[in-house]
């Protein structure tokens, strides 16, 4: 079972988008279009540590965004079995 919160607004950093597979399957996730805004993952609770929550000054960060954008791009995301994820809207520049 997939279970998502619609977008929210954050007055600091615009929209988030948070989803929870409760489902022993993988999903992938259709995130709702933005045009001229680009989905950032912030949380994936299925990747490892340290890469399971994508700070600002983590030392490999753009790697990592970089391996989903083909994902990103058409606005899906991949989730593991009982996994969650936290995405954040940004400009796209």
């Amino acid at each position: 079972m997939l279970m998502y919160l619609s977008p929210q607004k954050d007055e600091t950093k615009g929209e988030i988008y948070v989803a929870l597979n409760t489902s022993h399957l993988p999903v992938v996730v259709g995130l709702p279009p933005r045009p001229g805004f680009r989905w950032e993952p912030v949380v994936d609770t299925g990747k490892a540590a340290p890469y399971d929550f994508l700070t600002d000054d983590l030392l490999d960060r753009a790697l990592i965004v970089n391996q989903f954008s083909h994902f990103l791009n058409s606005n899906l995301y991949p989730m593991l079995s009982y996994s969650s994820i936290i995405l954040v809207l940004h400009p796209d520049v």
